[in-house]
């Protein structure tokens, strides 16, 4: 999921200007509705067509688009929102930063954005319900070897969305079945992810699992689901509790 990125400065008197990225108008329509929605004025920053729904893109050149548009903007920037995933969920701290906008930090969303790298964090504070995983560079000449898990286990790449080229592996046939879809596929979004990935200093061991490797991990089991809220300094506040439905 997403993470909703949108922090709005205080500026007495006057209207705030808040941009999204790839805003859809039935979207400004229901802002529209929130309460002091006319103490602000909502802009959008690029559209769904080029920062969600383009087949091949650059990180770094929608960045650059999006750098110019709020450049040639007559006005204060008080408040940058991404409500896709990536690439604009990256985009959002960069240019927060940019402009002295309070954010998540560029390396706090990378960890949540990079499959692997994220594994690495939970195991920190919550290993006990963490599954066992390992990272798998499917270019090698036999990724099967880098896998420590028996089967079942799940393999995707470390950046993907909607289960995109992620399989349930059940025996080695499999497997390399999965690899080669991968390895057809996986630069679609590795690629401009590992642009991403050089706006921060990586550990190394995610420097060497970068935005073109996979993660395994083994299959997990239970009721699913997610909590809804925001962050801002520091104090997290939830919404509420999004339970997926058991299939009957």
């Amino acid at each position: 999921m997403p993470a909703h990125q949108v922090v709005i400065m205080e500026r007495d008197g006057m209207k705030r200007n808040i941009f999204i990225i790839a805003l859809e108008e039935q979207q400004r329509k229901e802002l529209e509705t929130l309460r002091h929605s006319k103490d602000f004025e909502v802009h959008g920053l690029l559209d769904v067509a080029t920062a969600v729904e383009s087949d091949h893109f650059s990180f770094n050149e929608l960045l650059s688009d999006v750098r110019k548009e709020l450049i040639n903007f007559n006005g204060s920037v008080d408040a940058i929102l991404a409500q896709w995933d990536f690439p604009t969920s990256v985009m959002v701290p960069i240019l927060c930063k940019e402009y002295n906008i309070p954010s998540p930090s560029v390396e706090s969303v990378l960890k949540c954005e990079h499959k692997y790298w994220s594994r690495l964090e939970q195991v920190e504070v919550v290993p006990e319900v963490v599954p066992k995983f390992c990272g798998v560079d499917p270019f090698s000449e036999n990724p099967l070897e880098q896998v420590t898990l028996e089967y079942p286990f799940w393999i995707k790449p470390v950046k993907a969305f909607s289960s995109h080229l992620g399989f349930k592996i059940e025996d080695a046939s499999q497997f390399y079945d999965a690899i080669e879809e991968i390895r057809s596929g996986i630069r679609k979004l590795g690629d401009p992810f590992n642009e991403a990935l050089q706006y921060v200093d990586l550990p190394p061991e995610i420097a060497k699992m970068d935005g073109n490797s996979c993660i395994a991990e083994e299959i997990v089991s239970g009721v699913q689901a997610a909590p809804e809220g925001t962050v801002f300094r520091g104090e997290f506040n939830v919404h509420g509790i999004i339970s997926q439905p058991v299939a009957s």
